[in-house]
């Protein structure tokens, strides 16, 4: 297996290229687009075009089957947060054939997801402020509403919402449709003993726990006939006391597949965030499908991360360990994964890093996108901005950072003559810093090579080691300035710490205190223990993480932590800093920023937006889409 658990050649992706089979259905392979919500569809739930157009981005990209973001069963009690799909009134079948006729025309098949948040609805969602229902009362989810408990009479009217929500998937041509049984929403609350402690027969041992489910799979097959296909989405361990047991979630799954025509295997739920957006090892989640597959006869998808493992991904369908392995958030980063996976274009895959931004934005009120793809949601606008400029110009790009990559991209994608300048050895900007902290090394120098490989492919003049100065517009039609931040100042005798990282030079001491409660700061630190230092992190009054989302901090302290590197906050600056790593606050380069006339010179990056990856990315290409 080589160094980045990609392919280590072609002759192993065999398995995952052979058609497939789930029920009656037949896939040209065995790749599926895992469901993730995106809050795409209208404020009302329908399928607009956006939506659409997403979908039809990753079916014409190669997967076998999608199946769609969680579409609302119950819109008024049960619906995730914002405006997912929805699938309880037939009012919504234009749009939903819509969708089905888009992916269709691209070869591949979907399924419909049937979903209940249960007790992960919020009250600020549901109309008059009611409380979500869950099998027990009172026990909050992430969200910190308390729900109240169904009563058992109103357990049929739920089941009878998942019937209804199937038949309208099935008139609006869905190939099969998928229950969301798993990240904690309402099936799998009714299966862990963790959230429900009822005392009647949909609670208690676990053929009480495993009832609501049976019964679902049992309503929804005498609905749908014999032969539709029928999926279930299940979390089968979730990692925390009183928590579901991987031996009960196999179990449940053994109990209701002779009902079904394919399992689709997940762990976790909101309280266990990092296990849903898997943030472990690539592949960590796919020994639950095995286990899952060694107790059932059905097929069963694997899911994790597995844009990052693909050749154990393909070692275990061949061995028959698995069936299909779902690709997430790698779809999202690469909608042509599979498709350029196949050709053996291994190096045009812009590869998922990993940040979880595209989930976390939801919970913040926001569409999903995706730092390093900035075409995530704009596909329609996107197809148009690579299609050949009307004039063929001559482009300066000054900074090769992922704002100016991402210009000089696509501004040679569109046809004009490009040359990149930048003033240190290498390409990647701030991405060189990112690349240090030792749990994302692989993912961020992966984007620094897509980088380089794409502007080698597409004949831009990359000048490496050269400062640009104003006499170097002479001879460009346009010139964009992507010069992205530097390092503010530390205190005298102090590192800087994002310096320490762009030039990767090892401090001389053993021991090494670091100031700061950035992501600066705790990639310095990660970096430093990495290289043999002992740490110690010093982080001033105040949230931890700057920039980084919640995902990203938990996964920066659970490896420090484990590394045994000391994390004191709260921290005082020291009356002597010499000797220690500073974080410094970034600052907007400035060197060109006088020559802006957003006419001929266009700053773009940090210059126009923000020094976050997500602004750069965007600000590249949208800038070069206008060139």
């Amino acid at each position: 297996m080589n160094k980045n658990n990609v392919w280590n050649n072609h002759a192993g992706s065999a398995a995952l290229f052979q058609p497939g089979q789930i029920g009656r259905l037949k896939l040209r392979n065995r790749f599926v687009q895992s469901p993730i919500y995106t809050m795409f569809a209208t404020a009302d739930g329908e399928a607009g075009p956006r939506m659409i157009e997403y979908y039809r981005e990753r079916a014409r990209g190669g997967v076998g089957l999608m199946i769609t973001e969680n579409a609302a069963i119950d819109w008024q009690q049960g619906r995730a947060v914002g405006n997912p799909l929805r699938l309880d009134e037939y009012r919504f079948r234009a749009g939903l054939s819509d969708l089905v006729e888009a992916v269709h025309n691209e070869g591949a098949k979907i399924a419909a997801q049937l979903h209940h948040g249960g007790r992960q609805a919020t009250i600020a969602n549901i109309p008059g402020g009611a409380a979500p229902v869950a099998p027990t009362a009172d026990i909050t989810s992430a969200y910190g509403d308390a729900p109240r408990a169904l009563s058992a009479d109103e357990i049929p009217g739920i089941i009878e919402k998942y019937v209804v929500a199937a038949q309208i998937s099935i008139a609006a041509g869905f190939d099969a449709v998928e229950v969301h049984g798993a990240h904690g929403y309402l099936p799998s609350q009714f299966l862990s003993p963790q959230t429900n402690r009822r005392n009647d027969a949909y609670g208690g041992d676990f053929a009480g726990r495993a009832r609501f489910g049976l019964e679902l799979v049992q309503a929804l097959r005498a609905a749908v006939g014999p032969d539709f296909p029928l999926l279930y989405r299940a979390s089968v361990y979730e990692p925390y006391e009183g928590g579901l047991s991987l031996e009960d979630g196999v179990r449940f799954c053994a109990l209701i597949a002779p009902y079904l025509d394919a399992l689709d295997i997940s762990a976790g739920n909101y309280d266990t965030m990092s296990t849903v957006l898997w943030t472990g090892v690539p592949g960590g989640l796919l020994g639950a499908a095995k286990a899952v597959k060694a107790a059932v006869s059905i097929p069963v998808i694997g899911v994790g991360r597995l844009a990052w493992a693909l050749d154990e991904a393909a070692a275990a369908v061949a061995a028959g360990e698995v069936d299909f392995i779902a690709l997430g958030r790698g779809n999202l980063a690469e909608p042509n994964f599979v498709a350029k996976t196949r050709q053996g274009r291994d190096a045009e895959v812009r590869r998922c890093i990993g940040c979880n931004e595209c989930a976390i934005s939801l919970f913040l009120g926001r569409r999903a996108h995706c730092v390093i793809n900035p075409e995530l949601a704009r596909e329609a606008d996107a197809r148009v901005a690579r299609q050949a400029a009307p004039v063929a110009k001559t482009l300066l790009v000054i900074g090769a950072g992922p704002a100016g990559c991402e210009a000089a991209r696509l501004g040679a994608i569109r046809g004009h003559r490009v040359t990149l300048m930048e003033q240190s050895e290498r390409i990647g900007g701030q991405l060189k810093a990112a690349a240090a902290l030792p749990i994302r090394a692989r993912e961020f120098a992966s984007l620094i090579a897509f980088y380089q490989h794409e502007l080698e492919r597409l004949g831009v003049d990359i000048r490496l080691g050269q400062t640009a100065s104003s006499a170097d517009f002479a001879g460009f039609d346009e010139v964009l300035v992507a010069t992205g931040a530097g390092a503010g100042d530390v205190p005298d005798g102090a590192i800087n710490a994002f310096a320490l990282l762009m030039g990767q030079d090892v401090p001389a001491a053993a021991a090494i205190n670091v100031f700061g409660g950035g992501e600066i700061a705790l990639t310095a630190a990660s970096w430093l223990h990495a290289q043999g230092k002992r740490v110690s992190l010093h982080a001033p009054v105040g949230p931890i993480g700057g920039r980084w989302n919640g995902s990203q901090v938990e996964l920066a302290l659970a490896y420090l932590q484990e590394a045994g590197v000391e994390i004191h906050e709260n921290a005082a600056p020291p009356a002597d800093p010499e000797g220690w790593v500073w974080e410094p606050e970034l600052v907007p380069a400035d060197a060109l920023a006088d020559l802006i006339d957003d006419v001929r010179v266009v700053g773009i990056g940090t210059l126009a937006r923000g020094g976050t990856l997500f602004e750069a990315t965007q600000s590249g290409f949208w800038t070069a889409a206008r060139v």
